[in-house]
């Protein structure tokens, strides 16, 4: 059972994975090659299959480090949902 949280970070996931490779200028496919391990020789990770994934935001975070990473990601700010937020 998904909580309001979950559904906050999921589409926080989504979004940050979206707008980091518009703003680096990396096309789909061109992740797809980087995420490829080094002796991938006719590529493992379908173009069409990543593109689904980022677009349903259906990924855990072990998938999101690795998109990020492969886009050259070195820190993230991690969002608090409204409800949440500290009082100063």
């Amino acid at each position: 059972m998904r909580t309001r949280d979950s559904d906050f970070y999921a589409k926080h996931a989504k979004a940050l994975v979206k707008d980091i490779r518009e703003q680096k200028e990396v096309s789909y496919k061109e992740l797809a090659r980087k995420l490829e391990p080094e002796n991938a020789h006719d590529g493992d990770v379908d173009v069409q299959m990543l593109i689904n994934r980022v677009n349903k935001g259906k990924f855990s975070f072990a998938f999101a480090l690795e998109l990020l990473a492969a886009l050259g990601v070195k820190s993230i700010d991690i969002p608090v949902p409204p409800q949440k937020r500290p009082k100063p």
